[in-house]
């Protein structure tokens, strides 16, 4: 009898159902302390802010967790796009935009997947850079003018960055749903 191998291992499954409720908690309350609304869900901007402060530190940690994660099990092979990915992209997004109906065949994530995750690997760490000024402002605004610019730099990058960490989660949802369904229970059984 032969015992398969896990798609994704326990650990790998769980750290991603933390990060993921914890990535969607801090888009929600950072579009609100940007400009409150109803819409977001929260009562006051006090609320905001802790619901922001809380899970960006459970996204950070889960996400530095999920580093050591793929070093430790040596897949982040896996992950990172490489010449292989490259040269498989053009019949990738042939495929996802309708072009052919051959449906390219890839290991574990396609180019599009492996893309997204390089780019949040960019943009979470620039989103925590840019965000302690904004969490620590009366140290932030002690420093030299001339040096740091005020808070209004670090605000606009944080916010821009923000906006395309929100624009990538859609593709993300989408490249999972539309792959296979096997691949998509996977996430949550760890088996295809």
């Amino acid at each position: 009898m032969k015992i398969e191998k896990p798609r994704h291992s326990m650990i790998n499954r769980l750290l991603h159902w933390t990060y993921a409720p914890a990535v969607l908690a801090a888009i929600a309350s950072g579009f609100y302390i940007h400009k409150p609304s109803p819409f977001w869900g929260f009562k006051s901007m006090d609320s905001a802010r802790k619901t922001h402060f809380i899970s960006t530190y459970i996204l950070a940690f889960s996400y530095l967790a999920r580093f050591y994660s793929a070093l430790w099990d040596k897949n982040y092979r896996e992950l990172l796009p490489s010449r292989r990915t490259l040269a498989a992209l053009p019949g990738f997004v042939k495929y996802e935009l309708f072009l052919t109906k051959k449906k390219p065949e890839f290991p574990k994530y396609n180019p599009g997947q492996k893309f997204l995750i390089t780019s949040l690997a960019i943009l979470l760490p620039l989103l925590g850079v840019t965000g302690l000024p904004l969490y620590a402002v009366d140290a932030w605004q002690k420093q030299p003018p001339a040096v740091t610019g005020g808070l209004n730099p670090p605000r606009k990058i944080h916010y821009l960055t923000g906006v395309a960490t929100t624009a990538l989660i859609a593709p993300h949802i989408y490249f999972s749903v539309t792959d296979s369904l096997a691949k998509l229970k996977s996430i949550f059984t760890g088996y295809k």
